[in-house]
């Protein structure tokens, strides 16, 4: 047999984003993908400490986290990098001046500024499933840091954004969400550099790799492998890079994306 090694998105992939509850078809298709001796990863731009623990009771074989930052393989971590602290301390200071909705992922914990209104904070509470940690750990404890953040523009915040992205692209790899909504990534990291050190660390051939996602934060991964699937419910830009699309996440899409692929 000739093992896969299979690597999901979260949101839109795994769990639907309105109703946050995995389908059934889904735990059964990755449960017997490991039983047919195929390994699966999470490949997601949450970091370690945003994955929920429904995610986890799937018992995936590893972890691609923040955006390849933070690697965890057979329950070890196989790689990390860090933004340094200087430049996590300048990043709070922007966008704490020009008070843009935003918060922190670190993979010790989730960072939100409570020093200005943000609506965009509760939407993130609710979807990561916690109240995080306040931004002033990062300022006032020399060891913590975060990976990644995510900044959410509203159409009040023309002006900022011409002040503020200019930083964000001199100093962070600047993924566009849809919607204005930017993840805003550490240089030299992606959801593609992490299937490579995945690939690196097992010894695996990238061909033999499959990507599953649904949206533009997902294009890297993508575009990396041979074979690259859209969920049913995928967001049509990121169509003409994939090479298979499947049906909706709530009807049965991972499930019979393995079958095509004879996973299972």
């Amino acid at each position: 047999m000739n093992r896969k090694l299979i690597f999901f998105d979260i949101d839109g992939t795994i769990i639907p984003e309105d109703t946050g509850v995995i389908p059934e078809s889904t735990k059964e298709a990755i449960k017997k993908a490991k039983e047919n001796g195929h390994l699966v990863f999470i490949n997601t731009g949450r970091t370690f400490s945003g994955i929920t623990q429904p995610i986890f009771d799937l018992e995936f074989n590893g972890y691609v986290c923040g955006c390849g930052t933070h690697i965890y393989f057979d329950g070890k971590k196989i790689y990390s990098s860090v933004i340094p602290k200087e430049k996590c301390i300048e990043t709070v200071a922007i966008l704490r001046k020009n008070k843009v909705n935003a918060f922190y992922e670190g993979d010790k914990g989730i960072y939100f500024d409570y020093s200005y209104s943000n609506p965009f904070m509760e939407r993130a509470k609710k979807m990561l499933r916690t109240n995080g940690k306040s931004v002033e750990v990062i300022l006032e404890d020399k060891d913590e840091v975060f990976d990644k953040c995510l900044i959410k523009f509203t159409d009040n915040d023309i002006d900022k954004k011409d002040i503020i992205m200019p930083f964000f692209e001199a100093n962070y790899y600047c993924i566009d969400r849809g919607e204005d909504m930017w993840e805003m990534a550490q240089k030299g990291h992606s959801k593609a550099t992490g299937i490579q050190k995945v690939c690196e660390y097992l010894g695996a051939d990238i061909d033999d790799c499959i990507a599953i996602g649904d949206s533009t934060n997902d294009l890297d991964m993508l575009k990396a492998v041979k074979n690259s699937v859209a969920m049913g419910n995928s967001m049509e830009s990121i169509l003409p890079y994939c090479s298979y699309k499947t049906t909706d996440i709530k009807e049965d899409g991972i499930y019979n994306a393995l079958v095509h692929f004879g996973i299972i």
